[in-house]
């Protein structure tokens, strides 16, 4: 059993808080979520944070040009003095090493063969006094502006499913979050498997009538039957180990609002990131099956 945290930053920070935040980016949607996440969530306004993200969202951009079927994670963590930002893949890694080796803002980073930290420190802020909110606000817009490319009509929430099976797939979203939320009080016990089991189930029986969003139904339902077979491993998982599990239950909740309420995606907007979560979490329960990727390698490079 191990008591402490896995570090993931190449500085070996021990000190990082202990929530992790994991990035799928797989497809320009995916690329907006993350700007927009550190654009609106993020309530501090911090310098040099804005500017590597700047940076980055451009860099990725340019990455898909070249290929549309890239993927990687963004791992996020963070103490109360830097920012650690880790991508985990070597095409990625390699274009991303050379672009900060000549980037005129030099920004600290680490890397080895699979991976690239770049380490940020919180104490540069835009205060409030210095600058005033309007022209804030106006560089900001101007930044997007200048990162982003022109975005089609919105795409409307899709109607295809019956209003009760829709309905349905709310509620078990809803349920699933609920139950996350408390296994991080009381452990991933008996009880919350067995329920956490039972939402995925129903889950994909809903989903199966709809060929539209077989993908999602065949994850929901793959992983129901990976719980299956490692009930142990599951029940007796840490809690770093269960913020993959509520990764994955967190982006079907998103999956299925952002279709079947808000729009502005299109059906497959999720399916790389859903089946990365996925794989993820079968690394630490199935680790033999991976040859290229121990269980540390998921938490600890």
């Amino acid at each position: 059993m191990r008591k402490k945290q896995k570090i993931i930053n190449l500085y070996r920070d021990r000190s990082i808080h202990s929530i992790k935040h994991v990035i799928s980016i797989g497809n320009e949607e995916d690329l907006n979520q993350f700007w927009h996440y550190f654009d609106q969530e993020v309530k501090n306004d911090y310098t040099l944070l804005y500017n590597f993200i700047g940076l980055m969202y451009a860099f990725i951009s340019r990455l898909f040009e070249e290929n549309e079927e890239l993927f990687f994670e963004l791992i996020i963590e963070q103490n109360d003095d830097h920012f650690y930002f880790t991508v985990w893949n070597t095409t990625v890694c390699t274009a991303w090493t050379r672009l900060l080796s000549e980037a005129k803002n030099d920004f600290e980073y680490k890397s080895d063969k699979k991976r690239v930290t770049v380490k940020l420190v919180k104490d540069v802020l835009l205060r409030h006094d210095e600058v005033r909110e309007g022209e804030k606000n106006s560089a900001r817009s101007n930044l997007i502006t200048s990162l982003s490319r022109e975005v089609s009509e919105p795409q409307p929430p899709y109607g295809f499913l019956q209003t009760e099976d829709r309905e349905e797939l709310l509620k078990i979203c809803d349920d699933m979050s609920d139950l996350m939320y408390q296994s991080k009080k009381v452990g991933f016990h008996h009880d919350v498997f067995i329920r956490l089991r039972s939402y995925l189930s129903v889950f994909s029986l809903t989903m199966m009538p709809y060929p539209q969003v077989s993908s999602i139904s065949h994850l929901t339902t793959e992983f129901s039957v990976l719980m299956n077979s490692y009930q142990d491993t599951f029940k007796t998982m840490q809690f770093d180990q269960m913020a993959l599990v509520e990764g994955f239950v967190n982006n079907i909740d998103r999956w299925a609002n952002t279709l079947f309420v808000s729009g502005g995606a299109d059906l497959h907007f999720m399916d790389n990131s859903l089946q990365a979560d996925l794989d993820m979490i079968k690394m630490l329960v199935e680790p033999k099956e991976f040859d290229e990727t121990s269980t540390d390698d998921i938490f600890d490079f």
